[in-house]
């Protein structure tokens, strides 16, 4: 038997709780785009980060010192406020800051933020942006795949004044014989120049590791130049951290993409995340590598024995009855654990702390971010939006003087670093995994 069954990384920004799901109609909402000016405004392409925001106010930096990407969440807005485009209110819109010409993301629809519509009204958000677009612009080129080695979507381009703008969209088809039913994965709207939506590939920038790192006289290591990826208030914490590292590494990819490779709603499989995760990264020419798994017997039945030898003592709980039966149901039973007391006999693992210090130190020392997964709510973490249950994060950097580890959360501001002591990560953690250049 095996723990996959249970193990989910389902971070969402509410407390411990999945993404409400519903199902939305077609949007009829009439009055001014104000977003669909970005498509007649080349000075909007070449602005500075500053002076777009300045400009744009209701993008807001997903990071307080990179500011390489600033970000609007539509749901934040009520109907009648929401930005939109043609009409349709927007999900979301991120757009991204480059020397070459900036590039702005409109999300039309995502499953993880909307839930699930059927194909025919997919199918008609698709045909009515199609046409208001078309009769702006003119005739779109035919019909291709967009740029995206990820996933396989449909996408049509057409000439504007700002440069380019592309409509994309992804669905997965039912297939009764996998027992896989339709998904409407993600509708959006790309522009930017010209050249640079032709030319969006797995192509990678330079990356030099010397480039990456900082150092400190405080003693912290830290690899200062990993971008921000904001998931929004959706259990995407995964595939918004798999984003960031591909981007790190010079990859053009994309949280939604990543969500439909990995079947992601309202949180991702771990089994699947391993699984698609190794495809992508081979993909774009990167490895991908498990340290530590969420689903290893060993480690699993050591925190049970040590748990409940624990819980025998005075002022100890014992473990779960249903838990001592069977150990298969680790994950389910994992929020009913006394977290004190778990995490006093994982920081009581100096075997695995020494193991988790060895693999920070060798890939923080190479400039590979790990991606690290957790369970929330072992350890005390003020100020986060989670407070129980799986989430991935990334491991970006260590202090030995303090015994501590340096991280960032896919939340966007107030996130990019932070720092928790070495035996505390060590208690949280269930997963480890790192992308790498061959």
């Amino acid at each position: 038997m095996r723990f996959f069954f249970a193990l989910l990384f389902a971070s969402t920004l509410a407390l411990a709780q999945k993404t409400v799901r519903v199902a939305v109609e077609v949007p009829t909402f009439t009055g001014p785009s104000e977003f669909d000016s970005f498509l007649d405004n080349d000075k909007v392409i070449q602005a500075s980060a500053e002076d777009f925001v300045a400009k744009n106010s209701r993008f807001e930096f997903t990071s307080g010192d990179k500011k390489d990407s600033a970000r609007v969440d539509g749901k934040r807005y009520p109907k009648n406020l929401a930005p939109t485009f043609q009409s349709i209110p927007l999900v979301e819109s991120v757009v991204r800051f480059d020397k070459a010409g900036n590039e702005i993301t409109l999300i039309i629809h995502s499953l993880g933020d909307l839930g699930p519509i059927n194909e025919e009204k997919f199918n008609e958000i698709v045909d009515t942006l199609t046409k208001a677009l078309t009769k702006s612009y003119g005739n779109p080129s035919a019909p291709v795949a967009a740029a995206s080695v990820i996933v396989r979507a449909k996408a049509l381009v057409w000439k504007c004044p700002a440069g380019s703008v592309r409509l994309e969209w992804s669905s997965t088809r039912a297939d009764r014989a996998k027992n896989i039913t339709y998904r409407a994965e993600f509708i959006r709207v790309v522009v930017g120049p010209a050249q640079t939506l032709a030319t969006r590939s797995a192509g990678s920038l330079r990356w030099n590791p010397v480039d990456q790192l900082r150092t400190n006289p405080a003693g912290d290591k830290w690899i200062a130049t990993v971008p921000m990826v904001d998931q929004g208030p959706k259990g995407y914490c995964a595939v918004a951290t798999g984003e960031r590292v591909l981007r790190y590494y010079g990859k053009d990819a994309d949280q939604h993409e990543l969500a439909q490779a990995c079947q992601t709603e309202g949180g991702t499989s771990g089994q699947k995340f391993e699984e698609q995760m190794k495809r992508i990264a081979t993909r774009f020419g990167l490895r991908f590598q498990t340290y530590l798994s969420g689903v290893d017997e060993k480690m699993i039945t050591k925190i049970i024995k040590d748990y409940t030898i624990a819980g025998k003592k005075k002022d100890g709980t014992p473990i779960p009855a249903q838990l001592a039966q069977s150990p298969y149901i680790f994950y389910q039973a994992l929020p009913s654990l006394n977290p004190k007391q778990l995490a006093t006999v994982r920081q009581a693992d100096k075997a695995g702390i020494a193991t988790l210090s060895r693999a920070i130190h060798e890939c923080i020392d190479r400039a590979n971010p790990l991606i690290w997964g957790v369970q929330l709510g072992i350890v005390p973490e003020p100020d986060i939006p989670q407070a129980q249950g799986g989430h991935i994060r990334l491991i970006i950097g260590y202090n030995d003087k303090t015994s501590e580890i340096l991280y960032t959360d896919s939340w966007g501001p107030k996130h990019e670093l932070k720092r928790m002591k070495l035996a505390d990560a060590w208690a949280a953690t269930f997963d480890l995994y790192v992308m790498r250049p061959n």
